[in-house]
């Protein structure tokens, strides 16, 4: 079916281009998304909407939510969320690294 076409030297750089290219179409994937990768998985917990709260209401909400694991990339409580790493609505692993977005007012 396959045949060699070139020197051994060739067919390894051939495959090692090719687990490349996997490896980036993969990161894009789970990065681009992800979210439908964890909206999957059984017996998760909802990412509520917190875009346009403060970070301090976000915060909360995400925690009331079930989420324990809440980062922020600006630590300003009066900051407004402009994005999560994960879609709202979206089922995710309580244990998850929930990723808040702000920017200062």
């Amino acid at each position: 079916m396959f045949e060699d076409s070139g020197s051994p030297e060739e067919n390894i750089m051939r495959i090692e281009f090719k687990k490349a290219v996997a490896t980036v179409a993969l990161t894009g994937a789970i990065a681009l998304g992800g979210g439908a990768v964890a909206q999957a998985a059984p017996d998760r917990e909802r990412i509520p909407d917190v875009i346009g709260m403060s970070q301090s209401a976000a915060i909360a909400a995400l925690e009331d939510a079930g989420f324990d694991n809440v980062t922020v990339n600006y630590d300003r409580p009066d900051a407004r969320v402009i994005g999560l790493n994960f879609p709202v609505g979206v089922k995710v692993s309580e244990n998850a690294e929930i990723k808040v977005i702000v920017i200062g007012d």
